[in-house]
């Protein structure tokens, strides 16, 4: 995350006033009784009347711009199109001589927001990260249809989420465009069951796009999943690599 300079998200208010004078009727009060006949009058004697001054609009000096939100805070939320959650696992194919690969499976299915503090980004609150473990793709449908049957019970369990405890190894004055690491500590839960996990963090803001990639490593096994092993065709390794490579922009 990044301080965002010089970009406050700013609501002006347009105030129109009006200024008018009411209107005074001075009557003009009767001339005493002479013994001669007045003098003829050069002009008749009207009402003086004040007329009403002109409304203009507010000078922009005078205009209070809606402050910014508390803390300079602004929401970023996960782009899911140019968002890619991955797994990456070993697995050795007895079946043909020990060929070892690995297996990746990803998804777009991915929600996610941050309230990123702009004034003192070391404050930013993190959401919950959710993804849909169910709609993971591999190189294999067979791999696919065990994982949501079987391994994972994705099909059951289809949704993997992570909170977001802690923050270690935030700079302190991090400047837009250049890349920043650190670690985010906090809870992972799949398949009904929740572990502590941490997450090696690479962010960049710049011209308000958040963008990185965030890696942690996990054992199947502390997750109550069995590392799959089928009899002379399988042995999967224990231990997978999740990866996520993450946009995130500001929401309106």
């Amino acid at each position: 995350m990044r301080r965002v300079l010089n970009r406050p998200w700013l609501i002006v208010l347009m105030l129109a006033l009006t200024a008018c004078t009411s209107a005074a009727n001075t009557p003009t009060p009767p001339a005493a009784p002479a013994t001669n006949p007045p003098a003829p009058t050069d002009a008749p004697v009207s009402e003086a009347t004040a007329t009403p001054a002109p409304a203009e609009n507010t000078p922009p000096s005078a205009i209070a711009p809606t402050p910014a939100p508390a803390g300079g805070e602004a929401i970023y939320a996960i782009v899911p199109q140019e968002t890619t959650v991955s797994y990456a696992v070993d697995e050795t194919f007895l079946n043909q001589n020990n060929r070892l690969n690995t297996a990746i499976g990803r998804t777009a299915n991915v929600e996610g927001q941050i309230t990123l503090n702009l004034n003192d980004p070391v404050k930013t609150q993190f959401g919950t990260f959710t993804v849909d473990i169910s709609t993971l793709k591999s190189d294999s449908s067979r791999r696919d249809n065990a994982i949501k049957t079987q391994w994972l019970e994705s099909a059951r369990h289809p949704l993997a989420t992570f909170v977001v405890r802690s923050i270690e190894g935030f700079p302190a004055s991090p400047k837009e465009g250049e890349a920043i690491t650190f670690k985010l500590l906090g809870d992972l839960t799949v398949k009904q069951t929740t572990k502590a996990m941490t997450w090696e963090v690479t962010a960049m803001l710049e011209n308000e796009k958040l963008s990185g990639q965030a890696t942690t490593f996990i054992l199947m096994a502390e997750f109550g999943v069995e590392p799959p092993n089928i009899a002379n065709i399988l042995i999967v390794k224990d231990g997978v690599t999740l990866t996520l490579d993450f946009v995130m922009r500001p929401i309106q």
